[in-house]
């Protein structure tokens, strides 16, 4: 095993240390704070220490709650907020809670990430790590202790917890608390797919993890069908309450920034394509797809993201011979103007969890391709209707798919038009109220 896996297998096996040894005060500094959020930023070192009640039992099933207040008091955490769809979903989520039944705030494993600028003003951000740490397990493994003082110190009536490092640290947070908050944890990929390199000491440790520590949560939201199918496979039949919400595909960010030109030559046909440079993504199968577009349409594609595979796949672009009519833009601040600039909008992932990108492309305007991958686009798409559908890691039917959006005027009227029907189903605001619906029961078992 490597070190960074030892550790956090370390801090699995401690769970039943955990109430033996009380936290003792911890000082965190305030880290690498965005501008725009540094007022309404908290640490810990700013609050009083929680002093467990005495005689209270640790059995979750048995704790005592006293009757909450007419608002509920939400805590997110999660590991960063930037970057990411996941990390888009949260901040959406956030925003779009029901202000006269929650109040919100969250917890960062990292602070000082690009959407943290557009929380809610009345969001509290609790960072719970010292600013430059590199590594993401790191940091969530660091987060563990923080977080557990910090529930005890401010005893939110509900943790919701986002991404899988995220969940498990959560559920280590809450363990045997005298008075443990409601516990939801959120999948934001297919887990299976994610971790299938069975080979690998930190993907079998996770799916070991998933396996055996989820069902501590209160509740399991799964962020499509397929996501939840794969959870329940891991946990092999074992009893566990999982729902699937969708993410929240859709807010006025979105609308507002598709209406921003963007210089281009209308006469050439345009491709766009958004995510981390991950082998996730596919990027490679869509640049071998352009390569086989341009022989009949001379067209181009623009790639918003940036990643680990950027040289490889610059390597890729100047070995077709494509170096004049591919850009990889990098990460850009308002993804849409790209979405709603280009005639074609391309999802070529190996698998996902869900899909924000072809929502927020649908919501832009723009005609979507998307590959028929575990998971999410074939329960967002209707082939042929609102979408077209590929295979994956298939360059060839990417190729014919695109080739086919970019020939046919009244093809690409009919999937903007249902596209942008079919966006709305996601809109931030019923999302963010099926979320609250579901911690309202969650909170109503409490009682």
């Amino acid at each position: 095993m490597t070190d960074r896996t030892i550790g956090f297998y370390q801090i699995l096996r401690s769970l039943p240390r955990l109430e033996q040894n009380p936290l003792q005060p911890l000082s965190i500094p305030m880290g690498c704070i965005h501008p725009h959020t540094t007022h309404r930023l908290k640490t810990l070192t700013s609050m009083q220490p929680y002093t467990r009640p005495v005689g209270l039992p640790n059995d979750r099933a048995q704790n005592h709650r006293e009757p909450r207040a007419k608002k509920a008091q939400v805590l997110f955490f999660t590991p960063s907020l930037g970057n990411g769809g996941a990390e888009m979903h949260v901040l959406r989520a956030i925003n779009a809670l029901d202000r006269s039944q929650f109040t919100v705030s969250v917890a960062l494993a990292q602070t000082g990430g690009t959407y943290e600028a557009a929380l809610a003003e009345d969001v509290a951000v609790y960072a719970l790590n010292p600013p430059h740490i590199r590594s993401s397990l790191v940091r969530t493994i660091r987060a563990i202790l923080p977080l557990r003082r910090l529930i005890q110190t401010v005893q939110p009536d509900l943790l919701c917890a986002v991404q899988d490092h995220a969940n498990l640290a959560a559920i280590l947070a809450c363990y045997k608390l005298a008075k443990p908050p409601r516990l939801a944890i959120s999948v934001q990929n297919a887990p299976i797919a994610q971790y299938h390199r069975l080979w690998h000491p930190l993907d079998r440790l996770m799916c070991f993890s998933i396996a055996h520590f989820y069902d501590r949560a209160d509740q399991i939201i799964a962020i499509s069908q397929g996501v939840a199918a794969e959870i329940a496979t891991l946990m092999s039949g074992k009893p566990c309450p999982l729902e699937v919400i969708y993410n929240a595909g859709v807010d006025p960010h979105v609308l507002q920034g598709a209406t921003h030109p963007i210089g281009r030559d209308r006469a050439i046909p345009l491709i766009v394509a958004c995510g981390r440079l991950h082998e996730q993504k596919g990027f490679s199968y869509l640049i071998d797809a352009l390569a086989r577009v341009r022989e009949t349409v001379p067209a181009h594609l623009w790639i918003v993201g940036e990643g680990p595979l950027k040289s490889s796949l610059e390597r890729q672009i100047q070995k077709r011979g494509l170096s004049d009519c591919v850009r990889l833009v990098g990460f850009q601040s308002n993804p849409y103007q790209y979405m709603a600039a280009a005639d074609v909008f391309v999802l070529s992932s190996l698998y996902e969890g869900f899909g924000n990108v072809i929502v927020e492309a649908m919501a832009c305007g723009t005609p979507v391709i998307a590959t028929r991958c575990h998971h999410g686009p074939a329960e967002i798409i209707e082939d042929g209707v609102n979408g077209l559908l590929v295979p994956p890691a298939d360059g060839e039917s990417l190729a014919q798919a695109i080739a086919r959006v970019l020939t046919d005027s009244a093809l690409r009227q009919h999937l903007s038009d249902r596209g942008r029907l079919r966006s709305q189903d996601f809109q931030a605001q019923t999302i963010a109220a099926t979320y609250g619906n579901l911690f309202l029961q969650l909170l109503a078992q409490s009682l």
